[in-house]
Order: C-alpha cells, then structure tokens, then sequence
C-alpha cells in the first residue's frame, strides 16, 4: 500500500467531513435571506461537493489531500503584537514566494480537491497581489487573516466584489486585552473597519486568541452577541500556543479546555453565526488532524509543515507540485503517529511534542 492512508482511517476523514460540510451548509442557512450573499453560499456547497468528490478519488489512489490547507503568505506585519509566532520566522528571512508560483500552487490546490485556503501571515493585505490570484479560484474558499488595520474603504470593495475571500478580523478581547497585546488604539480602529464591513453587507468574521486571561468575556454570549450585532457572522476561536516555556501561564487551564466544548454548543443554539474552534477536540479523530489528516501548512517561504507550530519540513513547494509536496516522508511520519498526538496542555500537541518532531525529521533527513 502506497504510504498515506491508514487503515480505519475513513471513519474519522468522514467525521471530519462532515463537521466541515455543516459549515458551509451553516454559512447558506444564515445568509438565505440575503439575495445576494445566500446564493453565492448555495452555490458554494455545491463547488465544495465537487472538492470533495476529487479528494476521495485521491484517496482511492492512496493520496491524501487535506481539505484545509493555511498559507502563510507572508512573515511581515505592520504590527509587533506579543507572542507571535510569525514574528519569530520573520528573524530567519527567508525568501518568500512570488506571486507567480503562488497562483500555480492555488491551482494545484483546487485540481486537486482542497476546499479551503486560509490566508494567513505576518499581515496578508501586505501582499494584495496574492489576494488578487486567490480570487480566480472559485472552487476554494479563503479566509483572510488579518489585523484590520490595512482595510479602508479603497480595498473593502475587492472583497465585496470577490465573495470567496472572506475576511477575518483578529482581535483578543475587550479594549484592554486588545490593545494589550497588539498596540494603542488598535480596539478602536478594529471597530470602526467591522462598520464599514458591516454597511457593505460582506459577510466576515473574527479570530480570537483564547487564553486563560479572557477565555471567560470572549466565549461569554454577550460579548459575541455584541460583535455579532456588528455584523460578525464567523467566530474563530483559537487556543493560545506558546512560543517559550515562559508563556505557559497564558494556555487555557484543563477546566476551560473541558467547559469549551459544551460552550460552543450553546452559543451555536444561540445566535446565527459560524463558530470554529482550533483545534477543537481531537479526541473525536483519533488525534491530531495536522501533517494532512485535516489541514497542513505552507510557510512563506513554501515549505510544507505539519501545521504553523510546528516549523519543520523536509519539503518545499517552491520547485515541485503540491501533489509531489503531499507526498513528504515527514508529512507521513506523523500522520502515522497521530494516535499518540492527542490533546494538549498549550493548544497544539506538535508543539509540546516538538522535541519528538524534530526527531522524527532528523531520522529522515540524517544519513
């Protein structure tokens, strides 16, 4: 058997599958009342069957296709917000992607059944260009990441014109932790670009960092009722991965980790609104869904990584197919593991097992 799907591993690609096509199921239920919006959703879900439809046929080729993949486009910022791990990566500077790949790679990506690309960074809008070939692929759909600050009213127009872009406005709390953690006066300008989101009637959401510091305001019903009343429509909610020891004192604590899920279920019952947790309960797949069993990841400068903790990788996109890529040895390695990578102490497992990730990379890479 060719190396990428395990045994038994079709039950949990389609409990995943099916927590995924909810979502976009979800977004056309919210958005039926809106003409324009909730026929653009209804048509999503259909391109979205045809994704999976070319993921499954990979698969009967003992190919693995995630249907999630992260991008990070970029390692630069207009921010220095604590605690971020691209800023860590951007003291390596490396080479970043041009554009032109870039769009070859979103091509690949939709040949070959992914659904989704998150835009990520570093601060994407840096590089509008990516935005620009992103938009010719219809059949995937890209969240972009972004702290908001580079939206005004000359670029909100590309967005309401190309619906598969869906921006996403990071954001850590109240005004206190906000600012806090990304600078003075960010809160107050991050209000003011969801108004003008919310006056172009452009679907958008919001990601938030969930520590044990405001894990109670930002997972409470008012507050997400309030942000929802401002158009919100889409609720990441992330668990904080620590970039040293020193930051474990800001990981969720095992009773908010546990209250979390029973969360989600009533704020889902509550308001009409998409929310997402990352990386949700991993329990419920047999472990860890990064290295391609859910999602994978691409740096800025196109190596392929587990995920954007864990920044290793014994391939790169630069010079090969994604399809070539998606068959790495690492990528393998761990999804052969994964049963062993459960849930964490500080968001992601590869992270607190980064010592045994290494390892397995250097196994391969050492003569």
């Amino acid at each position: 058997m060719k190396p990428g799907i395990l045994p038994n591993e079709g039950i949990y690609r389609n409990r995943f599958a099916q927590k995924y096509n909810r979502l976009f199921y979800d977004a056309w239920k919210n958005t039926r009342f809106n003409p324009v919006e909730g026929a653009y959703w209804l048509g999503t879900l259909s391109r979205q069957k045809k994704q999976q439809a070319r993921r499954r046929k990979a698969e009967s080729d003992q190919l693995m296709i995630p249907p999630v993949m992260i991008f990070s486009v970029t390692n630069h910022c207009n921010l220095r917000c604590k605690g971020c791990y691209a800023a860590k990566r951007m003291e390596k500077g490396t080479e970043e992607l041009p554009v032109e790949r870039i769009s070859t790679l979103f091509q690949e990506a939709s040949e070959l059944g992914v659904g989704v690309i998150m835009i990520a960074g570093g601060e994407p809008l840096m590089r509008p260009e990516i935005l620009w070939a992103a938009s010719e692929h219809r059949n995937i759909i890209f969240p972009v990441f972004t702290n908001g600050l580079m939206l005004n009213e000359g670029s909100l127009p590309y967005f309401k014109h190309h619906r598969n872009l869906v921006p996403i406005l990071s954001i850590e709390g109240n005004r206190h932790f906000t600012d806090h953690r990304r600078g003075n006066g960010v809160y107050t300008q991050l209000i003011h670009t969801m108004e003008m989101l919310q006056q172009s009637r452009r679907l958008f959401g919001m990601s938030v960092t969930l520590t044990r510091e405001n894990f109670e305001e930002v997972t409470h019903p008012v507050w997400l009722r309030h942000h929802h009343n401002l158009g919100s429509s889409l609720f990441f909610l992330v668990e904080y991965v620590p970039q040293s020891e020193a930051d474990m004192e800001l990981c969720l604590t095992d009773d908010q980790k546990m209250k979390l899920p029973a969360t989600l279920k009533t704020l889902r019952n509550l308001m009409p609104a998409l929310f997402v947790s990352l990386p949700g309960d991993e329990s419920q797949y047999a472990g860890c869904l990064a290295a391609g069993r859910g999602f994978v990841h691409v740096s800025a400068d196109g190596s392929l990584e587990p995920c954007p903790f864990a920044p290793y990788s014994d391939i790169n996109v630069r010079n090969i197919s994604l399809k070539e890529a998606l068959q790495s040895r690492f990528l393998n390695k761990i999804r052969e593991s994964h049963h062993l990578l459960g849930e964490s102490n500080g968001g992601c497992t590869l992270w607190e097992n980064r010592d045994w990730v290494k390892n397995q990379l250097l196994s391969l890479v050492t003569p």
